[in-house]
């Protein structure tokens, strides 16, 4: 297809994909003339992922950027590489600003990253080479947890939430329409399509989650200050 139809079948402004095509988002189509080129399927999988990094993530074009750095990378160097770009766009949707340590606080997050990362990499369900990046971002809270919550809360007490997100991304999975498209590593799959929906999922169903966890936060002390019954979760 010709640009103007990508754009029309994408929902992109031609503007907008020339400018994805000068910044490297989006590869370019296979040349048929001077300043003409043909698109394809992979190119609209590649738009829809931008579309919901920007509308829906709402990250900046840098972090765009750095996404689909990944993708060409894993399509170039193939399965074999380290190349994650749906583990690299998770993390950047929940970046949070760097923010200063004390000295006593940088010390404490060491420790909780070596302990947090043992915990999860026994997981039944670990990959224990990818669990560091999440291993520090549990720690990161944790550093605030003990300092203005609880001084004493256990990292093992952890395993009880590790089982209900694992758990959830079961049913997550499983209520797929079609089921959960995955990308076979060893076919060398373009993953444009599957880090879209990882993205999409995650966000979208965690925002669900938050308020469901909000709301049965609020009713339980509500409950508790009433006086009144407190069910049980099953």
């Amino acid at each position: 297809m010709k640009i103007a139809e990508l754009s029309q079948r994408s929902g992109v402004p031609t503007t907008a994909i020339k400018f994805y095509l000068r910044k490297g988002l989006l590869p370019p189509g296979r040349p048929t003339a001077h300043n003409q080129a043909d698109y394809g399927d992979r190119h609209l999988e590649r738009l829809a992922l931008i579309r919901a990094l920007r509308e829906v993530a709402r990250f900046p074009l840098e972090s765009i950027a750095r996404v689909t750095d990944e993708l060409d990378r894993a399509l170039r160097e193939g399965w074999s590489s380290d190349a994650d770009p749906i583990g690299l766009a998770l993390r950047a949707a929940r970046a949070a600003p760097p923010r200063e340590r004390t000295d006593e606080d940088r010390l404490l997050l060491a420790g909780l990253e070596d302990e947090v990362d043992e915990l999860l990499s026994g997981l039944p369900w670990a990959l224990s080479s990818e669990m560091r990046p999440f291993a520090e971002e549990v720690a990161e809270c944790l550093v605030d947890v003990r300092r203005h919550l609880y001084p004493d809360f256990p990292v093992a007490r952890l395993v009880e939430q590790a089982r209900i997100a694992w758990r959830l991304s079961e049913l997550e999975f499983e209520q797929a329409p079609g089921g959960a498209r995955v990308p076979l590593a060893s076919h060398g799959d373009d993953i444009a399509e599957p880090t879209r929906r990882a993205i999409l999922a995650s966000i979208l169903f965690e925002r669900i989650f938050d308020a469901f966890h909000r709301c049965a936060n609020t009713m339980r002390a509500t409950r508790i200050s009433r006086g009144g019954p407190v069910p049980g979760s099953n």
